[in-house]
């Protein structure tokens, strides 16, 4: 149903747009572009979507950088931001390599999309800080600023935002630690420290009983672990087998020691003829 919305003609902005502040404007632009900009990553885009895509993105942001120079206290305008920069999509030019009737390679550049802007995530995780800084006690701003710095890979310092939240620095809702709970399993199993992943579901369970996303952990981190067992398993076979075999290589050089180069046929049979 989301996707519905986003396959609109790019043509004249309705009139309702104009009257949203920059902040409102860039949160409307927000979710279409990542609505279409999710699609358009697993299908071709239709005539005028990547144009739309490109726009939406040019504008959101823009509306973002226009709401925080208008509200530089506000954190809301400082989520925007981090938002845009981290998770937006954009529409980049990409070499496409395939494969002429001659057998020879073509390369080409075409529009593609991705998720993010590579040059400004320090940009962004910082809005995301910011944000956090202005409005401490906003469980959503804590997680999605945690889970940033989990998805460009600074997961120590996630874990310290998201312990601190579970240990009730500030103080937030039971579904707030609940869900940060569950957030510390994801980067301990990330980690492939699946135990500590558990532990961290059972913590998370232990707020709320009834809980979809801990259950779905829980059978993840199962076929994890038996993938794990298994491998570990095959690792001792082939130790075993090595061991196996360096033993019996030692044996018949202790032999080939005791008793000297070992007899040629001729020489065997030589000696069964005198006999």
């Amino acid at each position: 149903m989301i996707l519905v919305c986003c396959f609109v003609s790019w043509g004249a902005e309705p009139e309702a747009a104009k009257s949203l502040t920059p902040r409102e404007q860039g949160e409307a632009d927000f979710e279409q572009n990542v609505a279409l900009g999710a699609a358009l990553t697993m299908r071709a885009g239709l005539p005028g979507e990547m144009e739309g895509l490109s726009q939406l993105s040019a504008r959101g942001l823009k509306a973002a950088r226009d709401a925080v120079a208008a509200q530089p206290e506000a954190a809301e305008a400082h989520y925007l931001l981090g938002s845009w920069l981290l998770y937006g999509y954009w529409v980049v030019q990409m070499q496409r390599i395939t494969i002429d009737s001659q057998g020879g390679t073509v390369t080409e550049t075409v529009p593609g999309v991705v998720q993010g802007s590579a040059d400004s995530a320090e940009e962004g995780l910082e809005s995301l800080r910011r944000a956090t800084e202005l409005a401490p006690s906003n469980g959503r701003y804590l997680l999605d600023y945690a889970v940033a710095l989990a998805d460009y890979a600074r997961p120590t310092e996630a874990m310290l935002v998201l312990k601190a939240v579970w240990a009730g620095q500030p103080e937030l809702t039971p579904e707030n630690r609940m869900e940060a709970g569950l957030i510390l399993s994801d980067i301990y199993a990330a980690e492939g420290r699946l135990a500590e992943g558990r532990e961290w579901v059972y913590d998370a369970l232990s707020v709320k009983l009834e809980n979809a996303g801990a259950v779905h952990r829980l059978r993840r981190l199962d076929s994890a672990q038996a993938e794990e067992a298994a491998e570990a398993a095959a690792l001792a076979e082939q130790a075993a087998a090595l061991q196996a075999a360096e033993a019996a290589a030692q044996a018949e050089e202790l032999e080939y020691e005791q008793w000297g180069e070992v007899p040629g046929e001729e020489e065997l049979s030589g000696a069964e003829n005198r006999e």
